[in-house]
């Protein structure tokens, strides 16, 4: 403790120099270097004829210094969308809570710099929400000590925003609050974004996918009194460094954070540029190692410039952790966590891998022996770390305290949620619609949720027929997050009823869509028409024309707007992408992204496929995949398996999730000749995996077959415990009165959290399976939690009394002899005689799929 006030006084001090000498960046050689970098960038925009930056040169110093600090290395995103106001007044913000907080001055300058100043915290569309959230929480957290005010912004964000799956475009901070609901990528940016608007340095951290399960996950990181401490974002607990997923991210192979500009922390750096810096922070997290990879070629040469990818398995593929090159002795060094990790290496057409086990290893050398078109099937046991303990546990009192707390601030949360339409109420919002059913009114006003007035503004709008008006196809066309945050001026700038003479399915996934890919959609009809672009060749030619594409300087990865690449004549691959299929749509010529391949498509008197740069790639192969297996019945892409094709020396995955063309089997695509991945898996509840890949050649108008083969688990016998028959369940029934002759799954879910919400989402997808079972299962969750809160899918769950919950939960702990300090969901297969022959705790995705396996068996 005493150290840590001396490390706060020297910070004091430091910064009463800085106050006195005027500058934000104090350190000479730093200030020079973002000085330079921030006038080469100025001067490169310049020279293209544009003008960004307007006014920063002028401004008081310090803001002045934090402005260019922010215009150097903000990524081109944010060069193209918002202007230099926005950026001072998140300045002007960020100054002042560092004046208004006693904490503030105690923040070293670089911290500051990174994790308070900063604007932006990963790919979400930008708001003002670090103004309103500044007068939101000042009153409430002004008095107390940086460790209470970071306890205390979290309940503030629990009160706003809890957890819903969403798509993988992020809503801006105050979208999500609309709407009260979000992904971890979204409550993590919504928290992030309230403590530094506060003073409180901040950062998402992420896994970018989980070892022992399918799925990621993101949190967040906060500084205090001279540390970092994890929390769970939205999700308050009694202390720091707890959250659900604290023994989860013990299994953990990589926990990433990105650092914006120059930075020279001491965390391990995973890559950097000139813009910003991506941290490995796995070791606050979990026991690490370094793996030292050796690459040469056949002859046995050290191959300097080899790609080396560090893959973990998940969701059916192998997913690149990170990427390093050799040095001139063939050498790349990684570290990461003690399971099992694939490492993938590549140079000039060859190619070759191999399994690393982390629990043993240290070193990995490799010759690139295979190459594009090797025809064979590879098979491999993942096995993930073993889990740690939690860091922190809570006292009796603290987790009573902090419970009680967690109920008033849901009452909280859907008391402001009952204020959105529902079935009774919906037509006081909208008119009757001559282009619209009332079942189509509710189906959209339901999904704008708390943005209904903005949907309901644009409907009133349009009550009577328009010629050429597809009303509900338009609605449609957006997804449901689309619904929840897009305004009403932007649906109504986007409208068209301009079909021409296309044929109507042309028309709808061609011309209608604002739409195109991730994108937030703004308006970009009316200022991408240009007479001269009159087919999508002279799209093509204008964007390669004027169109400078760097995929690096948009490291966030946030697509630009059609219109900003427009203003900045400059966009990443992706944007320049969206932008291409924007100028088509704006100046009446069908195009589409395909989101599963990635491929841009365009319309003349038939689809065509474009590229911009050498011929277009022809899709004149076909492939078909089948699947003769029963477990299980009908596989999903993504948990049981994916598709890849051979890019640059590695493979790359189709995004197949939730896409007709493979919802149903043999499912056939239309596919380029090539080398394809055709990869599978099966998980063990304990995480480990069996995973098959089978790797093909397709050629030159060629057909060919594969079926998805997904290896078996191994049968396991094994009684994991065991429960007395005689056990009452609910003051009425015994285990062996519920269990029948199948047995009986129980499943324990504690409180509304993110696990035991996944379970249930799972639940529901797999009601018709449980029910062709035949094996009852009760559901269970913590006191004083409503139960239709949960949507629990099922007819036979029990609400059993406290005393029966916690006797059967006490005894399943008992039985199974694990350490369980109530990491929900606890899940438990028991036979009719009270053997255990299946069981899981805390996250962990797929579980219902395992058990169900489980239960075949």
């Amino acid at each position: 403790m005493r150290r840590i006030y001396c490390y706060m006084a020297l910070c004091v001090l430091l910064l009463a120099a800085c106050a006195k000498s005027g500058h934000f960046i104090t350190r000479a050689d730093y200030r020079k270097q973002v000085e330079q970098d921030y006038m080469h960038r100025k001067q490169w925009f310049q020279q293209r004829g544009i003008q960004v930056f307007t006014g920063v040169d002028t401004l008081p110093l310090m803001e002045k210094e934090c402005m260019q600090f922010l215009c150097a290395y903000m990524p081109y995103s944010d060069v193209a969308d918002y202007d230099a106001s926005f950026f001072l007044k998140q300045v002007q913000y960020a100054l002042m809570a560092r004046d208004s907080f006693a904490w503030g001055r105690t923040v070293p300058e670089d911290v500051f710099r990174h994790f308070v100043l900063v604007y932006r915290v990963n790919n979400e569309d930008m708001d003002t929400a670090r103004m309103y959230m500044f007068h939101a929480l000042k009153d409430r957290v002004k008095h107390m000590s940086m460790h209470d005010a970071a306890l205390e912004v979290n309940h503030w964000c629990h009160e706003h925003v809890a957890y819903r799956a969403a798509d993988m475009r992020t809503s801006s901070p105050l979208a999500t609050m609309r709407t009260s609901l979000g992904r971890c990528g979204e409550e993590s940016t919504f928290a992030v974004t309230a403590f530094r608007s506060v003073g409180i340095p901040a950062r998402q951290c992420y896994t970018p996918r989980w070892a022992h399960c399918d799925d990621n996950h993101a949190w967040v990181e906060v500084w205090v009194d001279g540390q970092w401490y994890f929390l769970g974002a939205c999700e308050p607990d009694a202390e720091l460094n707890m959250g659900w997923f604290a023994v989860p991210s013990t299994r953990t192979m990589m926990v990433h954070t990105k650092a914006f500009g120059r930075y020279y922390g001491s965390e391990d750096v995973v890559n950097s540029s000139d813009y910003y810096s991506e941290l490995n922070l796995l070791s606050h997290y979990a026991p690490v190692k370094q793996l030292t990879v050796y690459v040469a070629d056949s002859a046995g040469m050290p191959i300097a410039d080899a790609e080396v990818q560090f893959k973990l398995y998940n969701y059916a593929e192998y997913y690149p952790l990170a990427v390093r090159h050799t040095d001139k002795n063939g050498k790349a060094v990684f570290t990461t966590g003690l399971g099992d990790i694939l490492v993938w290496a590549s140079h000039e057409g060859r190619y070759n891998y191999a399994k690393a086990d982390m629990r043993a290893c240290n070193e990995v050398r490799m010759q690139l022996s295979r190459k594009k078109g090797d025809c064979y099937v590879e098979e491999l046991h993942i096995v993930p770390p073993s889990a740690g303990d939690a860091k922190v546990i809570p006292s009796e009192q603290q987790q009573r305290h902090n419970v009680e707390r967690l109920a008033y601030e849901d009452s909280l949360r859907n008391a402001y949620t009952a204020t959105f339409p529902t079935r009774d109420n919906y037509m006081q919002y909208v008119k009757p619609n001559a282009n619209l059913t009332q079942e189509q009114i509710w189906e959209i006003v339901h999904t704008s949720e708390g943005n209904y007035e903005q949907i309901s503004l644009f409907l009133n709008s349009h009550v009577t027929a328009e010629p050429g008006l597809y009303l509900y196809e338009y609605m449609k066309s957006y997804s449901d997050k689309d619904m929840r945050d897009i305004s009403a001026a932007t649906l109504e700038a986007q409208l068209t009823h301009d079909r021409g003479d296309y044929a109507m399915e042309v028309y709808i996934k061609g011309i209608m869509p604002a739409r195109v890919s991730n994108e937030m959609v703004r308006p970009w009809r009316e200022e991408l028409k240009d007479e001269s672009i009159s087919s999508y060749t002279h799209a093509i030619a204008w964007i390669n024309e004027h169109i400078y594409v760097d995929d690096e300087a948009n490291y966030y990865h946030c697509p630009i707007s059609p219109c900003g690449v427009k203003k900045i004549m400059a966009a990443d691959a992706h944007s320049r992408d969206i932008f291409f299929v924007a100028l088509c749509r704006a100046n009446h010529i069908p195009a589409y992204l395909d989101h599963a391949t990635g491929q841009l498509f365009a319309y003349d008197t038939a689809w065509h496929t474009v590229t911009f740069g050498g011929e277009p790639p022809v899709l004149s192969a076909t492939l078909t995949l089948e699947y003769h297996g029963s477990q299980p019945e009908i596989p999903l892409y993504y948990p049981h398996f994916t598709l890849q094709k051979y890019v640059n020396g590695s493979f790359v995955t189709f995004d197949f999730e939730n896409d007709g063309r493979m919802a149903h089997f043999p499912a056939t695509i239309s596919v380029e000749p090539g080398y394809y991945c055709l990869s599978t898996g099966n998980r063990y509840s304990q995480g480990d995996v069996r995973s098959r890949m089978e790797f093909f050649t397709i050629g030159e108008g060629e057909h060919v077959t594969k079926s998805i083969c997904i290896l078996p688990l191994e049968e396991n016998k094994k009684v994991y415990g065991h429960i007395l028959p005689a056990l009452q369940v609910d003051g009425n029934n015994t285990i062996a009165s519920v269990a029948g002759e199948k047995g009986v799954a129980v499943m324990i879910l504690g409180d509304y959290k993110e696990p035991s919400k996944h379970l249930i989402k799972e639940m529901q997808t797999h009601t018709q399976q449980w029910r062709q079972s035949g094996m009852p299962v009760y559901i269970t969750v913590a006191r004083g939690v409503n139960t239709s809160a949960w949507n629990i899918p099922m007819a036979c769950y029990g609400e059993w009394n406290a005393y029966h919950i916690s006797v059967l939960e006490t005894q399943l702990v008992k039985a199974l002899n694990v350490n369980f300090r109530g990491e929900y969901p606890l899940v438990a297969v028991i036979q009719p005689n009270g053997d255990i022959c299946f069981h899981s705790e805390g996250y962990s995705i797929g579980t219902v799929d395992m058990l169900l396996k489980s239960i075949n068996k």
